[in-house]
């Protein structure tokens, strides 16, 4: 969706939008990401559709988006009849730009809990996974760093590195600079198949997110909700939405951004307790049931739409969303 708009003169021009919207007869836009709703809330506007603007990271955060945006998404924050975030930490931020508080709402991603399973972490020997592009904002230097002090307390201790990106190499070379090349699988760009396999054999995951020296920030790491929907522990950081999803001590471990000895303690401390695997894995996957599943966040989602539409509770009964009132 980021190019649709590149050119002025495409089908997705304003004019297009329009003719698009009334031939369809749309009652609803829904815009994935802040500037897709920058681009088209003209549109909806002088068609009078409602528009909702579903943010996820970057969009909320990246120094150089906010600057180029910023007059387009006061105007859209004034348009739009909703605003979804998927935290807390992004809702906040939102409201910052000029969102109005009661139009955001916070609807973090939802994990198809039939498919990521839980496993037994305490049956796998002391192996830590990492998924996540090899970008600013997931720090995968700082993983490898607290790795290697893993390493000199638990030498049998393993790290799988799975994604791409520009950091990918840099880490590699760090890898070999500290003599763990041959402790750490760089795994690549892996399907969600081989990534849940991954996650059934591992004791913990681990992802040290940090705000990137661009202002890029997290969402909610999708990731992150995906292993412990798997009965994982999961070690990570107090940025964006994680500390929703992860509760420290609970279904994981937290550390401040940048805290790579911190980090190292609590892997350690995973990769020498089988049963604090278990105990923390088992409570993160029942936050997951309880909070992130994909039914929930659709309903979630689902509400805000039929909030737009005139008859509103026609719509929700005709598609059994209804609740009790009572």
């Amino acid at each position: 969706m980021k190019n649709v708009f590149h050119s002025e003169g495409n089908f997705f021009s304003l004019y297009g939008l329009k003719q698009f919207f009334r031939r369809k007869h749309i009652q609803v836009v829904v815009a994935n990401y802040g500037i897709t709703g920058a681009k088209i809330w003209k549109a909806c506007a002088q068609v009078n559709v409602p528009l909702i603007v579903h943010f996820h990271g970057f969009d909320a955060f990246h120094h150089d988006t906010l600057q180029q945006y910023a007059a387009s998404y006061k105007e859209m924050f004034t348009y739009a009849r909703y605003i979804i975030a998927v935290s807390e930490d992004m809702k906040k931020q939102l409201i910052r730009l000029g969102a109005e508080p009661q139009k955001v709402k916070n609807i973090p991603y939802g994990i198809d809990l039939s498919f990521f399973t839980p496993g037994k972490p305490e049956l796998n020997p002391p192996v830590f996974v990492a998924v996540g592009r090899f970008t600013a904002k997931k720090a995968p230097h700082h993983t490898i760093r607290a790795f290697e002090k893993v390493v000199q307390a638990v030498p049998e201790a393993r790290l799988i590195m799975v994604g791409d990106g520009e950091l990918m190499v840099e880490c590699q070379k760090l890898a070999t600079k500290l003599g763990i090349q041959n402790k750490i699988t760089f795994a690549g760009v892996l399907t969600p198949d081989e990534i849940k396999q991954l996650l059934h054999q591992a004791r913990a995951f681990v992802q040290h997110s940090v705000t990137a020296p661009d202002g890029d920030k997290e969402g909610t790491p999708n990731s992150i909700l995906e292993a412990a929907a798997c009965g994982l522990p999961v070690i990570s950081t107090y940025h964006a939405g994680i500390p929703e999803a992860v509760i420290h001590e609970k279904t994981g471990f937290l550390v401040e951004e940048g805290d790579v000895q911190g980090m190292a303690k609590y892997m350690i401390e995973l990769a020498t307790n089988p049963g604090l695997a278990k105990e923390l894995g088992e409570t993160a996957r029942k936050h997951i049931e309880q909070h992130y599943t994909q039914e929930i966040q659709i309903h979630k989602i689902a509400e805000l739409i039929y909030a737009c539409l005139p008859d509103r509770q026609a719509c929700l009964q005709a598609d059994g969303l209804a609740r009790d009132k009572s």
